[in-house]
């Protein structure tokens, strides 16, 4: 793969921005319409979109793929994690502080677009649980636009005790995501429906998958089957 270097995304409400970020709701797009959207898959395999190297991206990627049928040469060895523009805090950042501190800062974050070191704030803002609920806007801001995503299980973590209202569907949407804990999250946190049993039967049985999501997938599925499930 090729590291890009500029660091840009495109749009996070956009096909290519979503699979740039390895957002779940883009791999359901892509599986939907795996003719229309290779050309879309093709370019993220291309090139190495992850922030840094933290970020994960094969299960994800290598799904797509085989979904897709899309052909793509080769990927070389991918270059050493970077951290792009705007990535580096003062993010005296040191996830300290108060409830208004820490939303300030977050803010602050927010504005200047740094993207690594606010889910440290998340998860201090979590700590307040529903008083740091002037954060919550801030959080899923973040949680939709990160290009560093093994940060968004953060974020999530802190909505799930500051405002947990509405946190249906993108526990759904974290079944499709390219970060193992998001989809473990998923795993155990989404609500029981058609839809999520198809997913969780799925990846009980991928190969690509790994044995941790594998497993949790097979065990939720069966408590959600048996003898005291539907």
């Amino acid at each position: 793969m090729t590291r890009m270097s500029d660091g840009r995304y495109a749009p996070a409400g956009s096909l290519i921005g979503m699979v740039q970020r390895g957002r779940g709701l883009g791999a359901r797009m892509v599986a939907e319409d795996p003719r229309g959207t290779a050309e879309v898959v093709a370019g993220c395999v291309r090139w190495d979109w992850r922030w840094d190297d933290a970020d994960q991206r094969a299960v994800y990627l290598a799904r797509l793929v085989r979904d897709t049928g899309v052909r793509v040469e080769p990927a070389g060895e991918a270059g050493t994690g970077r951290r792009h523009e705007g990535a580096a805090g003062g993010a005296e950042d040191d996830a300290e502080g108060d409830v208004e501190t820490l939303v300030g800062r977050l803010e602050r974050d927010w504005v200047e677009k740094r993207w690594c070191g606010p889910a440290d704030t998340a998860r201090a803002l979590a700590r307040f649980g529903a008083r740091a609920a002037d954060a919550a806007s801030l959080l899923r801001r973040f949680w939709l636009w990160t290009p560093h995503s093994h940060e968004r299980v953060a974020y999530l973590e802190a909505l799930a005790v500051i405002e947990p209202a509405g946190l249906e569907g993108i526990y759904a949407e974290c079944l499709w995501d390219c970060e193992d804990a998001a989809r473990l999250m998923g795993v155990e946190r989404a609500p029981d429906g058609p839809e999520v049993r198809e997913r969780l039967a799925r990846l009980r049985e991928d190969p690509v998958e790994t044995p941790e999501v594998r497993a949790a997938a097979s065990a939720r599925l069966a408590a959600l089957t048996g003898p005291h499930g539907r």
